[in-house]
């Protein structure tokens, strides 16, 4: 009798112990859950991967256009009021400071200078705002901004040298001339700027180059023709 139920027990034992597996079937399953995870992950990031990386970055390229189309035309009229606005300066100012250092054509008065402070503080105001934009309209924005405040800096000088006797007052006069130089140059490269970025977006040729009937060093406009 007992040897019956031993026999029984052992049978039992070995039919509830599954037999050993082996081990390739082992890392066959771990593979196969790997390259199964690997098919997932891919389907998971392949709305953000490369393409849509790229698709991306098209897109801002496709914003960043549209803004600056938008603030070309305003910057470009701006610019053009503005020369129309300094035209009358520029011109008195060289007859009071000649851009060739020579002397005086006509005398230095307050109201005179009173006049150029008025219009240079609405150009100063205009150039206040500067929205963001590509690296082309802010530096022609910022050309633009910086001639008019060298201007207003050089009112000041003339101002100044209302309140002097000679000789500083021609010093002071001198100098003044010499800033509203620096400026004139400075607004020549802003317009070449402006000028370039208007050819880029196919509005044609503009010339916006402030003059006294001088040379004064800074850059000529070439000669296309305006729009073209």
């Amino acid at each position: 009798m007992s040897r019956t139920v031993s026999s029984r027990a052992t049978k039992t034992a070995a039919w509830a112990t599954p037999p050993p597996r082996p081990k390739g079937r082992v890392w066959a399953g771990f593979l196969t859950a790997f390259l199964l995870g690997l098919a997932v992950a891919f389907l998971i990031t392949s709305g953000t991967g490369p393409d849509a990386t790229q698709r991306r970055i098209a897109e801002l390229e496709r914003e960043d256009a549209a803004r600056d189309a938008a603030q070309l035309g305003p910057l470009t009229d701006q610019a053009k009021d503005t020369r129309d606005r300094l035209a009358p300066v520029l011109a008195a100012m060289a007859q009071a400071a000649p851009v060739d250092g020579s002397a005086p054509h006509a005398p230095l008065t307050a109201d005179v200078v009173n006049g150029w402070k008025d219009v240079l503080s609405v150009a100063e105001k205009s150039y206040e705002q500067a929205p963001s934009a590509g690296n082309g309209i802010n530096v022609a924005r910022a050309g633009l901004r910086t001639a008019v405040q060298q201007l207003a800096a050089a009112v000041r000088g003339f101002e100044t040298a209302l309140g002097v006797a000679e000789p500083v007052r021609s010093t002071l006069v001198a100098l003044a001339g010499e800033q509203r130089t620096l400026a004139l140059r400075t607004w020549s490269v802003a317009a070449v700027q402006l000028d370039v970025i208007n050819i880029d977006a196919g509005r044609g040729h503009v010339h916006v180059q402030l003059s006294t009937g001088a040379d004064t060093g800074g850059i000529a406009p070439d000669g296309a023709p305006e729009g073209r």
